[in-house]
């Protein structure tokens, strides 16, 4: 245990890598204060015991494999069946092709280990019997008769293997002993199948034996992963009902436990930070901004750092994530384990760094501590927004078992988080530097251009979409079925693209549900109805009530320019009376300027409340002259032109 005043080992870790990058004496001064006020979110998100040190030196297959196995041990550490509901069935199919994925990912694994080192077949074949044999060790107690007939089994497979490997032991130097060894023991095992002897204690001594026979400059480093392969092959097997085909929940536990032991033996540790990603997020320009921020104000600051670390590690691993339309079915699956660890990430991330409360420690007196204070409570909701949105999408891919549904909505999960966290530390950056959010997050979205975007999409389905509707009032009318299905079919292909594009999850958690819930019982009329003509007329009834739908969402969203611009003219004049009334300290003049400016500015309450209090604090301090009027005006003043600048750019 580390000494009061002493850095922690991570820490240590983490400045020696920053320190090989040939940071400046100043540069690494203020990483390392950075890596210290965000040390207590940056823990690993999974850590091996401390008895264990994984070896030094790790391959590209091994890296993939350390991070795969460790974000499906943190999913698999907050995962509950009782908060599955209907996906019940895909959340199995999530388990079983991660274990596979597992499986392949740890042989690739060893088997580039095995090129690397050069070693001959018979050892790659001595270490996948070794780990065979243990892996089958750890099976759940059977009867012994069943035992005795599995191990029976086992042998007989591997008989080739066996042969193999006693015959290049033959021709080592110490071969013949070893040789004598390995068969007088096969022979106790056989005796110990038909039931004279202790069949686990021979197995055990088998295993002894096979292991002393590996080239101690290997063992430690090829086993563990031979190990790790053929216990997820075993433990996918172990999930699967042999009746229903369903997964056996109970055996989930069994999944977890054996992979934290292999985790723990492994010695591996999953950083939610890595050292690259940190110092390459970490521009000329944001750090000396930071750096200037470290001298003024220590615990904005604090705030700060802690933030973007928090919004950095979260980056980096949204950007490690593959495109999943390009992978294969069993990859979708094993890729969701991931988002859900990402959902609990936004959850810590909105608990811990952007906790309001922090708010409290700012100095009121600087210009941008209310912006700050305002934004905390911003950045909250909108990352409790993304992870009901990020449930709430996976939840109905899951339930519709559609594995190109699937792919298209974790694509479209990833690139919306990823925007939204480059936007909230853009918008961070920029209440102390807009000049430095613009420089590094040029391309960054806002809610305004996002809301835009989702404003374009739905008026090209609104264009698509009510044409159609004419024609196919005219085929009911008519009662022509074929021409009715055809152009119902043609509209629902319509809605279902809008339901794939990258749009959709903009929409706020209860019209994306509404319009998901009318989407999936267009689809499911459509479906091989049996009435077919009643069919189509319960269609026709759903196509308008999407259509009633869709046009009170737009009249919602286009009303919102007219408000925005009107509230950019409330901000102006409200800022053009305070420069009056900067002019006329006192007098009868003034007085008539601060009433104006008082029902100017009250307008922008119902919208902004953060301006209306500001207002009152203001007229607190003119009527009781006791802070003084100008400090109160100032940081009105500061925040109507912060507020003017973002109504400015959301109209373009």
């Amino acid at each position: 245990m580390s000494s009061p005043g002493t850095p922690p080992q991570r820490l240590l870790q983490a400045r020696q890598l920053i320190r090989d990058k040939g940071l400046s004496r100043t540069d690494l001064a203020l990483l390392e204060d950075i890596l210290r006020e965000g040390a207590r979110d940056l823990e690993p998100l999974i850590e091996a015991s401390p008895q264990r040190e994984a070896q030094a030196g790790e391959s590209p297959a091994q890296a993939s494999l350390r991070k795969n196995l460790g974000f499906f041990l943190a999913f698999l550490h907050g995962f509950s069946p009782r908060r599955l509901g209907e996906a019940r069935n895909a959340m199995g199919l999530v388990m079983l092709h991660s274990l596979g994925r597992l499986g392949d990912q740890a042989e690739a694994a060893h088997r580039e280990l095995l090129a690397e080192l050069k070693q001959p077949e018979w050892v790659t074949q001595l270490l996948d019997l070794l780990a065979s044999l243990r892996a089958m060790s750890l099976a759940p107690s059977e009867d012994q008769g069943s035992l005795r007939l599995l191990w029976s089994a086992f042998l007989a497979d591997h008989r080739d293997a066996f042969r193999d490997i006693l015959t290049a032991l033959q021709a080592s130097e110490p071969g013949a002993a070893t040789v004598t060894r390995l068969n007088a023991q096969m022979k106790a095992v056989n005796r110990a199948i038909q039931g004279q002897g202790r069949l686990e204690e021979s197995l055990s001594r088998l295993a002894e034996h096979l292991e002393a026979c590996i080239p101690a400059e290997i063992h430690s480093r090829v086993e563990p992963l031979l190990l790790l392969e053929h216990v997820v092959s075993h433990l996918r097997l172990s999930l699967v009902r042999p009746l229903d085909r369903g997964i056996h929940w109970p055996a989930v536990e069994q999944v977890r436990g054996s992979l934290r032991w292999l985790w723990d033996h492994l010695g591996w540790s999953l950083p939610r930070m890595d050292a690259d990603l940190f110092r390459d997020s970490m521009p000329p320009e944001l750090r000396r901004l930071l750096q200037q921020l470290r001298r003024n104000d220590r615990p904005a600051f604090s705030l700060v750092a802690r933030a973007l670390a928090g919004h950095i590690s979260l980056l980096g691993l949204l950007e490690s994530l593959e495109p999943a339309t390009s992978a294969g079915p069993r990859d979708r699956y094993a890729a969701v384990p991931t988002f859900l660890v990402l959902e609990s990430e936004l959850v810590r991330l909105a608990e811990r760094a952007y906790d309001p409360a922090r708010g409290e420690s700012l100095n009121p007196s600087k210009p941008e501590t209310h912006r700050l204070r305002a934004f905390l409570r911003q950045a909250v909701l909108s990352l409790q927004q993304d992870q009901s949105t990020l449930r709430g999408l996976l939840q109905q891919a899951l339930a519709g078992q559609d594995a190109d549904q699937l792919a298209l909505t974790l694509d479209n999960l990833r690139a919306l988080l990823v925007n939204h966290q480059k936007q909230l530390m853009g918008e961070l950056v920029g209440i102390f530097s807009p000049e430095v959010q613009n420089r590094l997050f040029p391309e960054s979205p806002s809610m305004m251009e996002e809301g835009e975007r989702l404003r374009v999409r739905l008026q090209r389905l609104w264009e698509q979409v009510p044409p159609l509707q004419g024609q196919l009032l005219l085929h009911l009318e008519l009662q022509d079925w074929p021409r009715l299905a055809l152009g119902l079919s043609h509209t629902f292909r319509h809605l279902l693209a809008f339901r794939r594009s990258p749009e959709f999850p903009l929409m706020r958690r209860p019209d994306r549900e509404e319009a998901e819930r009318l989407i999936e019982e267009m689809g499911q009329l459509l479906e091989s109805p049996q009435d077919v003509p009643q069919a189509l007329r319960d269609g026709m009834d759903l196509l308008g009530e999407l259509l009633r739908f869709l046009e009170l969402f737009l009249l919602r969203i286009n009303a919102r320019v007219p408000l925005i611009r009107q509230d950019l003219e409330v901000a102006q004049e409200s800022l053009r009376l305070i420069t009056e009334l900067r002019n006329h300290p006192s007098g009868a003049e003034r007085t008539r300027l601060s009433h104006m400016l008082i029902q100017t500015s009250k307008r922008l309450g119902v919208r902004d409340p953060q301006a209306l209090a500001l207002l009152k604090r203001w007229i607190r301090a003119e009527r009781g002259q006791k802070e003084g009027p100008m400090p109160s005006l100032d940081q009105l003043a500061g925040h109507l032109r912060h507020l003017a600048l973002r109504l400015e750019a959301a109209l373009g």
